[in-house]
């Protein structure tokens, strides 16, 4: 429950650094909707859309499911890391972009997915700088609500500046200015991390070995904070995912498949509006509590789109359904701070991300398989379950953080008032 309006974005552009985090981040974003999209272009203009399919897929795979993984190897050895891991990441990509000329598809397919397991974790380290260089919590609150509203926006462009380019050249050429826009991004990145101090300085305190919090510790999603912090992410990505292909499907039942885009540009809108307006507000009840409260907004809004699924009321409740997505990860991105050690806050965001993305691919696969066999309100109702789920796992978070308890204070209780 709210009470009073929260320091406003202006004060959050004020502070030192924080345009260019942002600039960055939209370089970052940039990147990383171009070159799935050139990706994707590309092997479908030169070698087919079956082939183009396998390449997409895997490349979102390679991307995925070693992110938390590259992620604690960048925070441990550096700056310097991050640099180097996105000089061989964007030297490969343009190596695919030289080699889709090939009849033979497997030699750029292999060098793409290379490229992909090699790219380094800039979207994750950019969300761990905002804790370390704005200390105040509403703040902070204020510019992971920017960040993620940028994010919404950028993501848009991304698609559209990449429709723009095939207009012009190549899918190629579009793939090789994916590449340098990463290499700008990671060395813009590499400047402003080298001008901070390394994560956890601050802190004398021993790593707990209990949960695993130490550069040498056990997987953080083994952890109780870790899984009530990454599983409702994973299941929002699952039902994003499911949205994708019920939303087609339920559209025809009331008017064409063309309406689809209407309701998928909803559930946009819904993330962007709830973002903006979580961001600016003060709140009185704990993060924990908050983060339950929106994973269950997420089980309710798509139970209500099980029942409106053959009628045009179905993009209100796609549109309820966005809201509570950015705030579930804004919620995310602030437990992450509270609760793990700075030191493995990349990590940890890199969990999000890919926890995110794999939900998604989910979703997606298995709403396409449960669609075909029981149509559009059982696989929204499938999808609610799954939400529901997910509140009750966000529910068991402690009370006070078992991760971060021994090097910091708790912060469990609700933000300062203004």
């Amino acid at each position: 429950m709210s009470e009073t309006a929260a320091p406003g974005y202006r004060a959050v552009l004020a502070l030192p650094q924080t345009k260019t985090v942002l600039a960055l981040g939209i370089l970052t974003r940039l990147a990383s909707g171009l070159i799935p999209f050139a990706v994707l272009i590309s092997f479908t203009q030169r070698h087919g859309i079956s082939t183009a399919g396998l390449a997409s897929g895997a490349l979102m795979l390679a991307i995925a499911l070693p992110g938390p993984a590259r992620a604690r190897w960048c925070a441990q050895r550096g700056p310097w890391a991050v640099f180097a891991m996105a000089a061989a990441s964007a030297l490969l990509f343009a190596i695919a972009a030289t080699t889709l000329a090939m009849s033979a598809w497997p030699v750029p397919l292999v060098v793409t997915v290379s490229a992909g397991a090699l790219l380094p974790p800039l979207a994750p380290m950019l969300r761990s700088l905002w804790s370390r260089l704005i200390p105040d919590k509403q703040l902070l609150q204020a510019a992971h609500a920017l960040d993620s509203t940028v994010e919404e926006l950028t993501f848009i462009a991304a698609p559209l500046l990449g429709s723009a380019a095939l207009a012009l050249a190549d899918a190629r050429w579009t793939l090789l200015a994916g590449a340098l826009l990463l290499m700008l991004a990671a060395t813009g990145l590499h400047r402003v991390l080298r001008g901070l101090p390394t994560p956890g300085a601050e802190t004398t305190a021993p790593p707990t070995t209990e949960t695993g919090t130490g550069p040498g510790g056990r997987s953080l999603i083994r952890s109780r904070d870790g899984q009530g912090i990454v599983i409702p992410i994973i299941t929002l990505g699952l039902c994003a995912g499911g949205l994708n292909v019920i939303i087609p499907e339920a559209s025809t039942a009331f008017s064409s498949l063309g309406a689809s885009g209407y309701a998928f540009a909803a559930f946009s809108l819904g993330g962007l509006v709830g973002g903006l307006v979580y961001g600016r507000r003060t709140w009185k009840s704990p993060m924990r509590v908050r983060y339950t409260q929106a994973a269950f907004a997420l089980a309710a809004s798509t139970l209500v789109l099980a029942a409106l699924a053959a009628s045009p009321l179905m993009i209100l409740a796609v549109f309820c359904a966005g809201l509570p997505l950015t705030p579930l990860f804004i919620l995310a991105y602030l437990l992450v701070d509270e609760r793990i050690l700075p030191a493995r806050h990349t990590e940890a965001n890199a969990w999000l991300g890919s926890g995110y993305n794999l939900g998604s691919a989910a979703g997606a696969a298995l709403g396409g398989q449960l669609i075909a066999a029981t149509g559009p309100r059982v696989t929204a109702i499938a999808l609610a379950a799954a939400a529901a789920l997910a509140t009750a796992v966000s529910h068991r978070l402690p009370t006070h953080s078992t991760e971060a308890s021994t090097a910091q204070p708790s912060t469990e209780t609700a933000l300062p008032e203004a």
